[in-house]
């Protein structure tokens, strides 16, 4: 949200003084395609380092009541990054509930999973603790594998960010 208005902001001001995409970025020291992208508003969360020199290269000073924006900016990135660990873990909590609930489609569920971890193996493209993890919970019993889902304790949000379960909400 906040890289949103500041693409509009950045945009604005650009435009005012008449400055191409290329001009800003080169003035700010940063990708034309970043700035780009955060004019179009497709920009995800932007480090704040990248705004300060988009703002600055402006002459943008922007104020907010009650703190810098930097610390704004951290407080937003850390908002969303919230509320992304928790929409991961609400999808993974809808796994483990379809797992217990129905045996026949949770062996069908657990066999795609596991292919799903067999090609992260065969490509590497996953770490091998996730990959030797995520095997172990898969062999176990649907409800079994259900009730580890739910319990993964200090490890759940990195299991959850390398998930074989993707594909099931997609």
């Amino acid at each position: 949200m906040l890289s949103l208005q500041a693409g509009i902001l950045v945009k604005k001001h650009r435009a005012l003084k008449g400055w191409t995409q290329e001009a800003l970025a080169r003035n700010a020291g940063v990708s034309r395609t970043i700035l780009s992208n955060l004019e179009s508003g497709k920009a995800k969360p932007v480090q704040t380092d990248v705004l300060e020199r988009l703002l600055g290269a402006l002459g943008i000073e922007p104020r907010l009541v009650g703190g810098s924006l930097s610390m704004e900016l951290r407080k937003q990135a850390r908002a969303e990054q919230q509320s992304k660990l928790e929409q991961q873990r609400n999808r993974h909590l809808r796994v483990a509930i379809a797992l217990a609930g129905n045996g026949k489609l949770a062996r069908s569920m657990i066999a795609k999973a596991r292919e799903r971890v067999q090609l992260w193996r065969d490509k590497r493209s996953c770490s091998p603790y996730y990959i030797k993890r995520w095997s172990t919970l898969l062999s176990l019993p649907p409800r079994k594998l259900a009730g580890a889902m739910s319990t993964l304790g200090e490890w759940e949000d990195a299991m959850f960010q390398n998930s074989p379960w993707s594909w099931s909400w997609n």
